[in-house]
């Protein structure tokens, strides 16, 4: 059986809650026989994960602070127009998740420098999307697009 794993927050922050449900409901959707799991980031078993990468899981407050940075959100309400497409070509499936995307989108947005430099600071930032051992994504949530070929991958 195929596992995905998604490790973020608990609870769940929005970015990892709508990652979590994405992929539920994609791959449901698809037919596929896979175990979704959803772990803390302050896990024994993210721990494990990020260390085969040589990096240590945390969160964009975890990269501020070891770069010295603070988190901005004054810039925060300017939704990028992939975002905006993505939001509008929403799945059926995934209507009652829209408004999730729009607050998603907003804190991806505002969050990219510090997912940008998360991996030179040694740091696996969540949200992570992991298929059969292979880390997919990581640090924000990617477009549903790529998350279906991801999944289609699968079959």
């Amino acid at each position: 059986m195929d596992q995905i794993i998604i490790i973020g927050t608990q609870p769940p922050c929005p970015r990892c809650k709508l990652l979590t449900e994405v992929v539920t409901q994609k791959a449901k959707a698809m037919g596929l026989k896979a175990e979704i799991r959803h772990i803390a980031y302050t896990s024994p078993e993210a721990a494990e994960i990020a260390a085969a990468a040589g990096l240590v899981p945390g969160t964009a407050k975890d990269v501020a602070k070891k770069a010295g940075l603070e988190i901005r959100w004054d810039d925060a309400s300017k939704i990028p127009q992939i975002f905006k497409k993505q939001i509008e070509n929403l799945d059926l499936d995934l209507k009652p998740y829209s408004q999730l995307f729009k607050e998603v989108a907003i804190l991806d947005h505002a969050l990219r420098p510090f997912e940008n430099m998360a991996e030179d600071l040694g740091i696996l930032m969540t949200p992570v999307l992991i298929i059969n051992g292979r880390v997919k994504h990581r640090g924000s949530v990617p477009l549903v697009s790529e998350i279906v070929n991801w999944l289609n991958e699968l079959l």
